[in-house]
């Protein structure tokens, strides 16, 4: 089933059931397992409708506690576990059935200060410059086929462009890094909560795969698995996902079959938010 742009900000606007407990969908795209960014973004929308106005998002961080079911409904907890007149956070329980999915904690910050020092993105080719990922994949329908995944939902949602996507297919070794333009492919609004959210949902697809480039897997490949385990964010400016922001990814390190992937994210030449992700990475002889 494609999702439209649309569908997915309706996803994102969950429905209020009594106070601090909202619930949400998931779209049924072939993937029975829910898709970690549809989780943080949900979830950031959950805190955020708890939250004054004037208070924005500063950072969130969360742990995948069991696999997700597209069939099953899902039930945001949140809990008011600060609220000052500078910060608030918020703690939230994702749950389908009773069975807990998702917890996850955000921070909210009013405006205040002057002093800003946003590091400059690294020169790399514009967007206009690069292929982009419907481009490539037009002529390697077979690979998309084969392994079917989240993919296939983010290239109907986002547009992204890159100089890398053959190395990033393709089994070898390699060096963890990777990167990529992106942008959301209708406009989405001004809502800075919203913003935020729809980063977080594109923020989580690549960072598992940059890092499993050292073992010479590649990102289609069908004896390599990864499952998140958990993704931080912290957003420095604000954001429009509708316009091209860059996404520039390492993998640091690797033990104990956990990766861990980091993300600066740019836009309009500037950082505007941080990812940090760690997650599982096994290959069918372990």
């Amino acid at each position: 089933m494609a999702l439209t742009v649309s569908e997915l900000l309706t996803l994102l606007r969950l429905r209020e059931e009594s106070c601090h407990v909202f619930v949400g969908g998931s779209p049924v795209d072939g993937v029975r397992r829910i898709y970690g960014g549809q989780l943080l973004a949900q979830s950031i929308m959950a805190m955020g409708q708890t939250v004054r106005d004037a208070h924005r998002l500063h950072s969130m961080q969360g742990y995948f506690v069991h696999p997700g079911d597209v069939m099953r409904p899902l039930r945001f907890e949140v809990q008011a576990v600060r609220e000052g007149r500078n910060f608030s956070t918020r703690h939230v329980r994702v749950s389908q059935d009773e069975r807990l999915v998702f917890i996850g904690a955000s921070s909210f910050q009013t405006q205040e200060g002057v002093h800003e020092r946003l590091p400059p993105m690294p020169a790399v080719p514009s967007p206009e410059q690069l292929p982009s990922e419907a481009d490539f994949f037009a002529n390697e329908t077979d690979l998309l086929e084969r392994r079917r995944s989240h993919v296939s939902l983010i290239m109907q949602l986002f547009e992204r462009r890159s100089e890398q996507w053959r190395p990033w297919l393709d089994p070898g070794v390699r060096t963890p890094v990777n990167g990529l333009w992106c942008r959301l492919r209708e406009p989405c609004g001004d809502d800075p909560l919203l913003c935020a959210a729809v980063l977080a949902y594109a923020s989580d697809l690549d960072l598992m795969t940059t890092a499993m480039r050292p073992r010479g897997y590649g990102a289609m490949d069908s004896h390599a698995r990864s499952a998140s385990l958990d993704h931080a964010m912290w957003f420095h400016a604000p954001v429009r996902p509708d316009e091209w922001f860059y996404y520039d990814m390492t993998g640091p390190c690797a033990m104990n079959n956990r990766g861990l992937g980091a993300g600066a994210l740019y836009q309009n030449g500037r950082l505007i938010a941080t990812a940090m992700q760690e997650g599982l990475m096994r290959v069918d002889d372990e």
